[in-house]
């Protein structure tokens, strides 16, 4: 029986071994569009030739159909163009085919002894036509980003690499971006190489934590397969770390040198990456060995100037609960190490060994002037907006309670993910099967010091400015904020919080290639994952406001800090300095400790911290959870003609099974009047649940021609809830009335949360222009059900409970929908003449129009709205040039204005945002082909953040980053 094309890692494989055919022999052919493996087996055994072909990183790549009759050269040449792939050696009975490194996320570095016929490409086109690849290839609804060369993402971090794609929507803060969705939806599977990828006791990882250096590929799964892990309605991110077999033959080394310099933060940051790998025949078989580091400093400063809440005086003005002038400020440190093994004894096996260790060190050391206004504060001179009753300025006297703020927050995120892995092929059947486990912690500290004025001040403010940004304006006349005699303390807290996450996931997956007819192949599997997360929290917050202190007495306070705003382009007339407590004497546990200590020595204070000094966890912050699931799958690929044009595609079903338990606390407080005591009592709480999704997915792709495709598919898929929002823990308070009845309200998480699940349509027309070229038109429909939302709800079930209780709770509560359409184009301008060929453009546009319905509550009537965090509108534009030796790129990105948060019961304090928009620039000098020098800058435009309140005449905050610049050693050899 002839020889299967055989999938592994980096040998030579044999597609069909039949006696020397006649290779000029014209032939009918009839090859379906399929992964090139198995696309180049068929035409191996249709020609009765021997085909020897590299065997690993092929299955994404899929094949154009190919019909007709030809000689087996022609065809084959029509089969891989385009793939990457070219004829190496052709002796009439066997024809070897090799990598041409174009298009390739697999980037290898270059040898010395590199084939005058090489052809080496890199830098936009190389990236822009893997991501097309990728695309292009794949059973799923995906998008891509493509790394240029070793160690250089399009941008310096996946989160921000994400940002440029249609569809998906990044929020930044602490000068970066942070939180993102897919189409409208935050709840996303991360994946490192294909598995699950969870920080703490939360469901995802954080994507701002993997540097570019590190970085092959990124792949943003917009409709799922059966075969891809469940748990985001939102699709799943899939960051691909390199491989040691992805390398030349012996040792290669890259890395990267970068310094940059934060305008608003004048802070100077260095960073680099080194990779090591290297991959040699021997005689035990192809062994590959990666060691991938990276070290990554941000330094930020961020400055924004608020308004607070909302609220209506008895005169029926519109004004701010507190107005605050902030300045974010801190420092992230990421060293992040990965490290694989990657073994091949034989040509159809291969086993590895990959582990990787994240770690984020991050400091926060906020600092802030706030300024509390009650309701019933008499406002002065008053003026209002045009047509409203929203205070434009006034004058008043303010609380003695306002005051500066200092924060120390130190957040340490340490993640470590090991996994083994194996893959076996014999004939038309590859099994795999890997084993991953996770363990990861997080752990926060935070301090805050607040004080207050010795005498109320009096205010001038403009609420909503003329300034070219609006909202705040004002000042403290006649008030030297700086001075320490103006002040006295007025609290103090302490908080600490640890996450644990700990897991085991195991999955193992057979696929057949059945060959040419409308079973092409089939596949299946299963995924057993089990996981712990644990959580503890504990507060101590002490008021200090009767007592009356300097801020001498406390350690840390005989030397205040003058702490001072930088503007970051701001005209508005804010103070720019004030004295508060320098909360960097809290950057070691000792000095919070003494701190603590001296508290407890006050009167009265003596029991807000344990005797070690430090908060005890309250058990009502706490949770531990255990999770299992097992996945079962089976899904096939099919192919045939409709009217000449070949249509394939996957249909299958994933079936879940998920079983948890939860344990909390209860604590119950009651208040019984006719004695005059209160009695607290608390008692472990349990919770669980098992259930099952069935999701069913099937797709199919039209292939018109060999540039022109159209894809069709629907799902079903589903998202767990957050462990947090399943924790147990009930926090009840009755009061007995004087009828000796007893009236009760609660706070409370929800171990009986089901899955938010969602019915998914998708429809996508893509026209692929040479090999870096693309044009593609997307609509989709997501049908959610199941929303989880925190409201109060009557309930007369709580345990313990001695009658109705009003609860605030997490509920599932109504259902929406998410549609938009998704337009995306890329090309380099090879036609043009001259230097014009070497100009290339991309820009996306999304449009998302989204529904959310809950329904009426014990407190609020029932809403139907936008979904929070969602821009109807978004684009992004680059413009870029590259001829190889020097490359550049300007980058444009804008969304539309979102809703943040609902208030339902005042939609004044419904907090919205304007519009958003960035500019970034970089440029690439190739010094030879082993040296380039990159220059980068971020935000050069400067343009602020900005909120309002209900309505667009009520500025909530005006907030600016600050821009970043940068420059880059790369280093190749």
């Amino acid at each position: 029986m002839p020889s299967r094309f055989l999938s592994g890692c980096g040998l030579a494989v044999v597609a069909c071994a039949i006696a020397t055919p006649a290779i000029a022999q014209e032939r009918q052919f009839d090859i379906p569009a399929q992964p090139l493996p198995g696309a180049i087996a068929s035409l191996g055994r249709q020609a009765q030739l021997q085909i020897v072909a590299p065997d690993y990183g092929l299955e994404q790549i899929r094949s154009r159909p190919l019909k007709g009759r030809m000689d087996a050269r022609a065809a084959l040449r029509l089969l891989i163009g385009g793939t990457g792939l070219e004829v190496a050696a052709d002796d009439g009975a066997r024809i070897v085919l090799r990598r041409v490194r174009v298009s390739e996320a697999r980037l290898a570095v270059p040898s010395d002894g590199a084939a005058a016929n090489d052809i080496v490409v890199t830098g936009f086109r190389a990236s822009l036509s893997k991501a097309s690849d990728i695309k292009r290839n794949s059973d799923a609804i995906v998008d891509a980003v493509a790394a240029e060369d070793i160690g250089q993402l399009p941008d310096n971090s996946a989160t921000e690499a994400l940002a440029r794609l249609p569809g998906v929507q990044v929020f930044r803060n602490r000068g970066e971006g942070q939180a993102i969705t897919i189409r409208g939806i935050s709840s996303v599977v991360t994946m490192i190489n294909g598995q699950e990828a969870y920080t703490g006791s939360s469901r995802r990882t954080l994507l701002n934590s993997y540097p570019a250096g590190l970085i092959r590929s990124i792949e943003v799964y917009k409709a799922l397969t059966p075969d891809l892990i469940e748990g985001g309605i939102g699709g799943a991110v899939d960051v691909q770390l390199r491989q040691p077999l992805d390398f030349r033959k012996g040792l290669s080394v890259a890395g990267t040198v970068r310094g940059t310099y934060d305008d608003q933060a004048d802070k100077l940051m260095y960073n680099g990456d080194v990779l090591i790998a290297g991959n040699w025949d021997t005689s035990a078989g192809e062994i590959g060995v990666m060691v991938n580091a990276s070290y990554t400093r941000r330094d930020y400063y961020e400055s924004y100037r608020e308004n607070l809440a909302p609220q209506t005086s008895t005169a029926g003005y519109s004004f701010p609960s507190g107005i605050l002038a902030k300045n974010p400020k801190g420092r992230y440190e990421r060293p992040v190490l990965t490290g694989e093994i990657q073994w091949r004894p034989a040509y159809n096996l291969g086993l590895y060994v990959r582990a990787t260790n994240v770690t984020d060190d991050n400091t926060y050391t906020d600092t802030d002037f706030q300024t509390n206004i009650a309701a019933s504060t008499v406002l002065r001179n008053v003026q209002l907006v045009d047509g409203t009753n929203i205070v434009k300025t006034a004058s008043f006297t303010a609380t003695a309670s306002s005051g500066s703020r200092s924060n120390y927050t130190r957040q340490l995120l340490d993640t470590t993910q090991v996994e083994f892995g194996a893959d076996f092929t014999s004939g038309i059947a590859k099994l795999t099967t890997s084993a991953v486990y996770t363990t990861s912690r997080v752990e926060t500290d935070q301090q805050l010091f607040l004080l207050g004025f010795n005498k109320a001040p009096t205010i001038d403010a403009v609420f909503q400015s003329d300034s070219k940004w609006g909202g705040l304006s004002y000042s403290y006349p006649g008030v030297d904020l700086a001075d320490i005699n103006q002040f006295h303390v007025r609290a103090y807290s302490d908080t600490r919080e640890r996450q644990k996450g700990k897991g085991l996931q195991w999955r193992t997956d057979l696929e057949l290639d059945t060959g040419t007819g409308f079973f092409r192949s089939f596949k299946t599997g299963f995924r057993y994952a089990r996981r712990t997360a644990a959580y503890r929290s504990g507060t101590g917050l002490v008021d200090l406001n009767s007592l009356n202190l300097p801020m001498s007495a406390f350690p840390g306070g005989a030397t205040p800090a003058v702490l001072s705003r930088r503007p970051g382009g701001d005209d508005a007339a804010i103070p720019t300095g004030w004295v508060g407590y320098d909360a960097t004497y809290l950057n070691s546990e000792a000095n919070v400790i003494g701190l603590n200590n001296y508290i407890r020595t006050l009167k009265g204070m003596s029991g807000y911290f344990t005797d070690e000094g430090r908060p005890a966890f309250d058990p009502i912050n706490a949770f531990d959870g255990k999770e299992n699931s097992f996945a079962a799958y089976g899904q096939f690929k099919y192919g045939f003609e409709l009217g000449g044009v070949p249509i394939d595609g996957v249909a299958g079903v994933r079936v879940v099974n998920t079983w948890l338990s939860i344990d909390g606390t209860q604590s119950i407080r009651e208040n019984t009047p006719t004695t005059g005591g209160t009695i607290t009592r608390f008692a472990p709480i349990h919770g669980h649940q098992n259930y099952v999704d069935v999701d069913p997915a099937i797709s199919a792709v039209a292939h018109f021609t060999p540039q022109l495709q159209l894809r069709a598919a629907w799902t079903k898929t589903f998202s767990r809830p957050d462990f947090s929002n399943l924790n147990p823990t009930v926090a009840l308070v009755q009061v007995q009335t004087a009828s000796g009845d007893y009236t009760g309200v609660a706070t409370a998480g929800n171990p009986d949360l089901k899955p938010v699940r969602s019915n998914n349509w998708d429809l996508s027309l893509e026209y692929y222009i040479g090999n870096a070229g693309s044009l593609s038109l997307a609509g989709f429909y997501r049908d959610v059900n199941g929303y989880i939302v925190r409201t109060k709800v009557t309930d007369d079930g709580i345990p313990g409970a001695l009658g109705t209780v009003d609860v605030t709770k997490y509920v599932n509560a109504g259902d929406g929908y998410i549609k938009g359409i998704e337009v995306a184009g890329s090309t380099f301008f090879d036609f043009a003449p001259g230097i014009l060929r070497h100009f290339g453009a991309s820009a996306n546009y999304t449009y998302i129009e989204s529904e959310q319905n809950l329904p009426a509550t014990a407190v609020t009537a029932a809403f139907k709205g936008q979904t929070t965090g969602i821009s109807k509108h978004s684009y992004n534009a680059s413009l870029f040039y590259d001829d190889g030796k020097f490359r550049a790129k300007v980058a444009w990105s804008w969304r539309s204005d979102f809703t943040l948060s609902y208030n339902l019961t005042d939609p004044t304090k419904n907090l919205n945002w304007y519009p958003i928009s960035r500019l970034a620039a970089s440029a690439t000098y190739s010094i030879n082909r082993n040296l380039s020098l990159t220059l980068d800058g971020t935000n050069l435009l400067n343009r602020p953040q900005r909120a309002y309140w209900g309505t667009k005449a009520f500025t909530d905050r005006v907030y600016f980053e600050g821009r970043s610049y940068s420059a880059a050693l790369r280093f190749k050899f």
